[in-house]
């Protein structure tokens, strides 16, 4: 029962403290409906609609944080006062997430885009935050449309980090995958080094890193660094909704680097992914890394070969490459078209058209 404070509160802790996954988004979704009843206590809907964001941003359903942000941007407009020193600094830092969501869906105009960074920047402005942030979105709006990437990473990195910055690592992230996405893979390789040593990490990090670094290490030469990356990547992206993209980049990495039956192994213990629908890039990271893996099973006469792909029917790898190449083919189209640029194509051709690298 949840109608009255301290049972309300009760829930949302022992919700707290469950893995990010489906019971623990619906049951977020309960305690805000409990939590609307207790009319006199906006704070605790506060906390409640804090606890659902969270709960679909972490559980790969990040397009429907922003209804959420929304309702909770409009209580500290009307309320402010129902708004701890913990919810204060969340609502800030979460306008990020939202900037985020909206970049990963391409049923939102681009114009809509930019002017939630606008937003984001009024506010921050306001409430006398650093704009560092606001110049970091840009960038990374930059770096998915492929317009004016250069100048916005300038922007971005020359700024000072603040109170609202990405944390550390998340931040080395993004500068090294510039370098790699700039052809640059050694000095992205240093620019990684204290996430991938372990020096740096967060509740992302160092496992996402790791995937996104495999192939750069590949092109180096720096086989057992890839290899154990590999490992501790996977471990820790395995079985999670929100891991889609990093997933993706694991499949390829199986069937570039000659361990392509891994990487069926990989797909089938990650299934459920295909069931995702909360954040179109990612699913569209997903859905190549696996056409890059059945591809290369297909060109080496495997076509026939079970895979598992969505559930509901079985599939052989050539099946389930033709599946994946039209909804990927389908989303590129939704992103370009709402992008105006070829850039999200451009990415996924080249990851499709790499050669193996062992």
């Amino acid at each position: 029962m949840t109608d009255t404070p301290e049972a309300l509160v009760a829930a949302l802790r022992a919700n707290d403290s469950r893995p990010y996954g489906r019971q623990r988004t619906v049951t977020a979704e309960e305690l805000v409906e409990a939590a609307e009843q207790l009319v006199d206590h906006r704070d605790l809907q506060v906390l409640a609609l804090m606890e659902l964001m969270e709960a679909y941003e972490y559980d790969g359903e990040a397009r429907k944080a922003p209804v959420v942000f929304a309702r909770l941007l409009k209580l500290w407009d009307e309320h402010p006062d129902d708004f701890d020193d913990w919810s204060r600094t969340q609502l800030f830092w979460r306008f990020k997430w939202v900037a985020s969501a909206l970049r990963s869906t391409p049923d939102v105009p681009l114009q809509a885009v930019e002017r939630w960074h606008e937003e984001l920047r009024t506010r921050y402005t306001g409430a006398g935050h650093d704009l560092q942030p606001y110049y970091a979105q840009r960038f990374h709006l930059a770096a998915h449309t492929g317009t004016g990437t250069e100048d916005a990473f300038d922007l971005w990195a020359t700024r000072p980090r603040s109170r609202m910055s990405d944390c550390t690592a998340c931040e080395v992230r993004s500068r090294a995958r510039h370098h790699v996405r700039r052809g640059e893979d050694a000095r992205a390789l240093e620019v990684w080094k204290p996430v991938l040593t372990g020096e740096s990490g967060c509740s992302e990090e160092p496992w996402t890193s790791h995937a996104f670094a495999l192939l750069p290490l590949l092109r180096e030469g720096r086989l057992d660094e890839a290899r154990s990356g590999h490992l501790v990547g996977y471990r820790g992206a395995r079985g999670k909704s929100s891991t889609a993209t990093q997933i993706g980049l694991h499949l390829e990495f199986c069937a570039l680097s000659g361990n392509e039956p891994r990487g069926l192994e990989i797909l089938a213990e990650n299934r459920g992914l295909f069931e995702g629908q909360g954040d179109l890039l990612a699913r569209l990271e997903f859905l190549t890394g696996v056409e890059v893996l059945t591809a290369r099973l297909a060109e080496q006469g495997h076509g026939a070969l079970p895979a598992a792909g969505p559930t509901g029917q079985g599939w052989t790898v050539a099946e389930l490459r033709a599946h994946v190449a039209a909804e990927g083919e389908e989303l590129v189209e939704r992103f370009e078209a709402r992008n105006g640029t070829s850039a999200v194509g451009d990415r996924r051709r080249a990851r499709l058209g790499r050669a193996p690298l062992l």
